[in-house]
């Protein structure tokens, strides 16, 4: 079945959002929330990805925390979505605009792609979001595809800036699930801005100052359905197949590498499960009591949502946790700001399921804001061969099959039988030079303290 549900969020004046909603794509549940929206004021958002059908019917809007696990874990739905970027350039918008320019050069003249299915918009702040149609690069439905295109939006970042765009960045926090983004035409609240739809052309030749203008009112939809591809591209898809294999690559890796070890992974082909049980870590208790120094709050408030996220606490008492240390180490926030920062940062963690704990990144933390733990009488992380597994392989063998497991004893057995036909394959090849040490050997006097050699081991000296 075809994606055909999406996740809605309402934003008010202070950034604060209400519990995101699920529902329909249609026309008539998006009329409802922007009544509802300007009724109270508030920012229409809705996810990037379009998702599955639930497992429960849902006619109406529902939750997204009712329907979240069914989107991620092992056996999540799939969703599709068009590959984004979403540019900012710490408030240069002459850059920002800049680089939106070549991603849009990128897409419409090396893979022919038609401008309906290259769609830019300026954000109303400082920045732009650029969607390329889904149809027309042949993406489809996967579990994994926010990840994937994760991978994919930063190698081609970093491809256009080798041919010349050297400081080329985007914003890389944004490829989670599900990825919120302001719908056209609703109002920035800090900038008093619409985000509205620019033409190339207007991205081209139109000065920073000129756009900001035309963002003072809506604009509406430039472009209808009609007008996009009814169909791949063919340039289009084979880059977009040939990026989707090199990005899905290392997880394959850690896949086939974590069947040998006969560990569990997630989707996007990472190690389940660091924590052994739900109890808190000393490096995780020592960051709740530690206050933080600016240039470090950002890492301890991710480690300890997850932390949350890792040892299952239900989403109210992860929001609680964080909310009370962002709180106490944030004293230019209010109450209700520190609060909605923490439930920005837990719904990224839990909606997004590359994001765990991590034993490594949560020590990493904690030395930063001078918290010693003793790892060595740890028994709350899993030892460390099944935290992670790695992969040493550079390049993808299909033919590759993880090996069979086989118990201790067949495994000494195994080297056992390979000592003794080195060691054979070793005499073979050197029978006199053998020969002649045993010889020297026998007419040598034993040492003091020393056994006389016999010649039983000549065949270590090969």
């Amino acid at each position: 079945m075809s994606p055909s549900f999406r996740c809605y969020g309402l934003m008010d004046s202070r950034g604060r959002w209400r519990a995101w909603r699920f529902g329909p794509t249609t026309p008539e549940v998006q009329r409802e929330l922007e009544a509802e929206a300007r009724s109270a004021g508030q920012v229409l958002f809705a996810s990037v990805q379009t998702f599955a059908a639930p497992a429960d019917d849902i006619t109406g809007l529902a939750f997204w925390r009712q329907v979240r696990e069914q989107y991620t874990g092992d056996s999540a739905l799939p969703h599709l979505a068009p590959l984004y970027f979403d540019i900012d350039a710490e408030g240069d918008l002459d850059r920002a605009l800049l680089w939106a320019r070549t991603l849009v050069e990128f897409f419409v003249t090396q893979l022919a792609l038609p401008e309906p299915a290259v769609r830019v918009w300026f954000s109303g702040s400082k920045g732009a979001h650029i969607l390329v149609d889904p149809v027309g690069l042949g993406i489809q439905p996967n579990a994994t595809l926010t990840a994937d295109m994760k991978a994919v939006a930063l190698e081609l970042v970093l491809h256009l800036a080798a041919e010349g765009e050297d400081d080329m960045t985007i914003d890389r926090a944004v490829y989670s699930l599900p990825r919120m983004l302001r719908l056209p035409d609703q109002v920035n609240p800090k900038s008093g801005l619409h985000k509205v739809e620019l033409r190339h052309q207007e991205l081209c030749q139109l000065t920073a100052d000129q756009i900001t203008d035309l963002a003072r009112q809506p604009r509406g939809s430039l472009w209808s359905a009609d007008d996009l591809p009814d169909g791949p591209v063919p340039a289009a898809a084979q880059w977009w197949s040939k990026a989707l294999a090199r990005a899905r690559q290392p997880r394959e890796f850690r896949i086939r590498t974590a069947e040998v070890a006969g560990l569990k992974v997630r989707p996007d082909g990472y190690v389940v499960d660091e924590l052994a049980t739900a109890d808190m870590p000393p490096c995780i208790a020592g960051l709740v009591k530690t206050a933080a120094s600016p240039g470090s709050r950002n890492r301890v408030e991710l480690q300890l949502a997850c932390w949350a996220k890792g040892a299952k606490l239900p989403f109210d008492k992860a929001l609680t946790l964080l909310a009370t240390w962002t709180a106490a180490n944030r004293a230019e926030l209010s109450a209700d700001n520190a609060r909605a920062k923490a439930e920005s940062i837990v719904r990224s963690v839990y909606g997004n399921a590359r994001y765990g704990f991590s034993c490594i990144a949560a020590r990493s933390a904690a030395r930063a804001v001078g918290v010693l733990s003793r790892c060595n009488t740890c028994r709350i992380v899993r030892p460390r061969s099944l935290r992670q597994v790695y992969s040493l392989r550079i390049r993808h063998d299909s033919q590759w099959n993880p090996p069979e497991r086989i118990s201790l004893e067949d495994a000494r057995g195994l080297t056992a039988r390979i000592i003794d036909r080195r060691v054979a394959a070793a005499r073979a090849d050197r029978p006199a030079d053998c020969a002649a040490r045993r010889r020297e050997d026998l007419f040598r006097p034993a040492g003091s303290g020393r056994a006389q050699n016999t010649g039983r081991l000549c065949h270590a000296h090969t």
